[in-house]
């Protein structure tokens, strides 16, 4: 397995094949350009994690090539290399958000080394937005409570502009859950017509585009002086059920969706779908438990009345243990609901001693 990708941008044909050779053998996807024009064109379809550049290059130095990742894929970390460092140099490197500034001739271990912590680094901020979307997804039953925050945890990893949440309806329509839009923007508008297009056509398949070089299958959606630049749309599914879609887009001229980012984004799209399926078992289990409070007040009723019938009230206790049993099996039932199921078992196993009790007394007289 590739431990991640990347960039090596220098005019020395000694220097890249020196890099691409070693960080080969250690595992990485390398590939290579001469200058920082060709690197900028090779990243705007091209996704990098690291990016390991020479600071003195005709055209577009170090320093412009570091500006334009940071403005396009703020999540790829740069380590600049050279041969005349200078202070200047080196902070403004470190200001305009460099991992780091490495001095030629290098030592090629401690350049190894460096790679492999700033790759950590942005493995820690994916982790770290993981981390958060599945404390959302465990800790909120509500998904209007739960959608705000994942689409707010997407938008960051993948710096998106904006993200959406259509989801499909039991009458089989789709409509808008959630967006990070404002009311009136018209993007909103663009995004609800593609949703519309996608569902109609019974799109399944993940895909990414620029605007001005939409699919024709897409076009009329986007305006001709649309504000949105790059857009992606992600079906939400789950054992194969169509249960809606996730939209991202990005405004900015320079930025636009890769294909690395579809991994990144089909996670989150996972634990969206997951976070339906625990909301829609949750809202059967209300129904569950609502059922179950009123048959046991019924319960709780028929035993102040003496002319009831002992059978029937051994029948509903019974009924009511047993379906409390069958809820509390249930897969990924919150601990909150086993809690008041158990409640409601006890009250009827009680209900069922009182009864058993009256009906001893009764033989005994």
């Amino acid at each position: 397995m590739q431990k991640g990708r990347i960039l090596i941008v220098d005019d020395e044909q000694g220097i890249r094949e020196l890099l691409i050779n070693e960080f080969v053998k250690l595992g990485y996807e390398v590939f290579s350009v001469i200058n920082g024009e060709e690197a900028i064109n090779k990243l705007q379809t091209e996704k990098a994690d690291i990016v390991i550049t020479d600071m003195n290059m005709p055209k577009v130095d170090g320093l412009e090539l570091l500006k334009f990742i940071k403005e396009k894929a703020p999540e790829t970390e740069v380590i600049i290399i050279t041969g005349y460092a200078t202070v200047e140099n080196a902070l403004d490197a470190m200001r305009n958000g460099a991992y780091d500034f490495v001095q030629k001739p290098f030592n090629i271990d401690e350049l190894t080394a460096l790679v492999e912590k700033a790759l950590e680094k942005t493995e820690l901020k994916m982790l770290l937005a993981l981390y958060e979307s599945s404390n959302a997804v465990f800790s909120s039953l509500k998904l209007e409570d739960l959608f705000p925050i994942m689409t707010s945890l997407v938008k960051k990893v993948t710096f998106s502009q904006d993200a959406s949440i259509f989801l499909i309806d039991n009458n089989n329509h789709i409509y808008l859950a959630s967006s990070t839009y404002s009311r009136y923007a018209p993007q909103k508008k663009e995004i609800e017509a593609l949703a519309l297009k996608l569902f109609s056509e019974n799109k399944n398949e993940p895909l990414f585009f620029d605007i001005n070089n939409t699919p024709s299958s897409l076009s009329g959606i986007f305006e001709p002086d649309s504000e949105i630049k790059s857009a992606m749309a992600f079906p939400i599914m789950l054992n194969g059920k169509m249960m809606g879609y996730l939209f991202l887009t990005k405004t900015a001229p320079s930025s636009s969706f890769v294909r690395a980012d579809l991994k990144n984004v089909g996670v989150f799209v996972a634990q969206i779908a997951q976070s339906i399926a625990n909301t829609k078992l949750y809202e059967k289990l209300e129904v569950k438990i609502a059922e179950l409070e009123q048959t046991s007040k019924d319960l709780d009723h028929m035993r102040g009345i003496v002319q009831m019938p002992s059978a029937k009230m051994n029948d509903t206790a019974l009924f009511i243990s047993e379906k409390a049993d069958y809820i509390v099996s249930m897969k990924d039932v919150p601990q909150t609901v086993v809690s008041v199921i158990t409640e409601i078992k006890d009250r009827a196993l009680q209900c069922l001693k009182d009864i058993r009790d009256i009906k001893d007394c009764q033989e005994t007289k």
